[in-house]
């Protein structure tokens, strides 16, 4: 079994991103809206601020209580957009179920679509032309490439809620080789979900349940790629049942210490190539 270090990558990642930005001598601001008081919500910003500030981004929170109207979200995103020291807007998700979530991120100006969640960025991924891609997709190949996987012969099981997460990793994963075929895209309560799993040579898995993946759910020698991040007590832990589950797997992404350092630093990477963008645009390129 090896583990796959999230924290060595992103600091390589933040290296160049950091070089990138005093080369390009673009001043990057970047935008969070953070609603309500999801404790895992708070760590991804506090991460995310102490990141950004550290390689040279401007950041900026915007903090509310669930109570706020939505109305006034989609104000200050409309403010934002026409923001010129703002490289890179997020609405750190989940929402409450009050909020019309597909609305909220549609708002946001698909040229500062860190997440790379706007329609118009997915539906670039299908057509082989995005603008930017979703820094968690990014980090997921990234780490896939450090295991020498062939994919185009590989079974791949994608076990997640968010279909919009799903669709797109699925696209990703095509443009890497991944064959159609190979793709299971499964919802955690599938009645086949352990048929899928225990075929899969690579699970990636994304649904916020302690420990829900099994070491009776997989075969030997499987790729594992824990998105999952929960609390148990003061503990963090993955999707994954990792201490009964990692002599049975080739590789597998520790929680914490995988993909979460990653996807920060993909997503700053993310916000200094919007800003290149944007500077090509302003000057009339």
């Amino acid at each position: 079994m090896k583990i796959l270090d999230g924290i060595k990558l992103a600091r390589k990642i933040n290296r160049e991103t950091e070089a990138g930005i005093k080369k390009s001598k673009t001043a990057l601001g970047l935008a969070v809206i953070l609603i309500g008081n999801n404790p895992s919500s708070k760590l991804y910003v506090k991460l995310k601020k102490e990141q950004a500030e550290k390689i040279g981004i401007k950041f900026y929170k915007y903090k509310f209580s669930e109570n706020v109207a939505q109305s006034k979200i989609l104000k200050i995103i409309n403010s934002l957009n026409k923001d010129e020291k703002i490289s890179g807007i997020i609405v750190q998700l989940p929402l409450a179920k009050k909020f019309n979530t597909e609305k909220i991120i549609q708002a946001i100006d698909p040229n500062k679509d860190v997440d790379g969640f706007h329609k118009k960025n997915l539906r670039a991924l299908t057509q082989k032309k995005p603008l930017v891609v979703s820094p968690l997709i990014l980090s997921i190949i990234e780490l896939l490439k450090k295991t020498d996987q062939n994919l185009s012969n590989k079974k791949i099981a994608i076990i997640a809620n968010s279909s919009i997460f799903s669709n797109s990793l699925r696209a990703v994963l095509r443009r890497n080789k991944a064959k159609k075929d190979n793709l299971f895209l499964i919802k955690p309560e599938n009645k086949n979900l352990i048929k899928k799993t225990l075929i899969a040579d690579i699970i990636i898995i994304a649904i916020g349940k302690p420990k829900f993946l099994k070491a009776n759910m997989i075969k030997k020698a499987v790729v594992v790629i824990d998105i999952g991040i929960n609390k148990i007590g003061n503990k963090i832990v993955g999707d994954t049942d990792f201490e009964n589950i990692k002599n049975k797997v080739s590789f597998i992404t520790p929680v914490p210490g995988g993909i979460g350092p990653l996807t920060i630093a993909m997503l700053l990477k993310n916000c200094l190539e919007l800003a290149k963008m944007q500077k090509k645009e302003k000057a009339g390129y």
